[in-house]
């Protein structure tokens, strides 16, 4: 208890400090530099979350949520909250991924932690409805053929979650290497194919 009160405090004199040198600035390139503020978090954030240290990609989330508010911060602050079965903040990060525009590839990873939550939660009708619509979309953009063991636990009802959770993982984490890998080099599975 010790150790997650002294990086609470940490992270709150980290950001606490950047963020008032961050609002003091008002020069003409503020858009740049607020992306570079939102980039650089969330690499931070997406190379935390690999490694499992859940609680410090969030802060780097919501640190780049503090510059720009995007889908695909709120999607992966969505993903480290339910990764550290905080609920009601996976919850409210994907209520407000869901209600915003242009979520392009990480809406796959919005519809897939959506289910999750809710199936996690005890919410058996409303996360198989979800898990229902996470499954038509992957149809309808990705091949990997694990899809069908997300299906069959859609249909019957009969949910491992932990099963879940690591097929989910797989099948966003490879849509979006895949498309990031396309963006930066015209290769890959999307490559073959024209992009995504």
């Amino acid at each position: 208890m010790k150790r997650v009160g002294m990086a609470v405090l940490a992270m709150a004199i980290f950001f606490g400090f950047s963020g008032i040198v961050c609002a003091q600035e008002k020069s003409p390139d503020v858009i740049r530099r607020s992306y570079s503020v939102y980039s650089t978090n969330l690499f931070q954030g997406k190379q935390l979350l690999k490694q499992g240290d859940f609680l410090w990609a969030r802060a780097h989330f919501a640190k780049a949520l503090e510059s720009q508010k995007w889908p695909e911060a709120v999607a992966f602050a969505a993903t480290a909250s339910y990764k550290m079965n905080d609920m009601r903040a996976a919850e409210h990060y994907i209520a407000d991924a869901e209600k915003m525009t242009g979520k392009g590839v990480f809406e796959l990873r919005i519809a897939g932690y959506k289910a999750l939550i809710y199936l996690k939660e005890g919410r058996q009708d409303e996360g198989l409805k979800a898990l229902r619509e996470y499954v038509a979309l992957y149809n309808y953009l990705d091949p990997l053929m694990s899809i069908r063991e997300v299906e069959a636990m859609a249909i019957k009802g009969m949910v491992n979650l932990s099963m879940l959770e690591a097929l989910l993982d797989e099948q966003i984490i490879w849509r979006e290497d895949e498309i990031e890998q396309y963006e930066k080099t015209g290769t890959g599975f999307y490559g073959r194919y024209g992009g995504p």
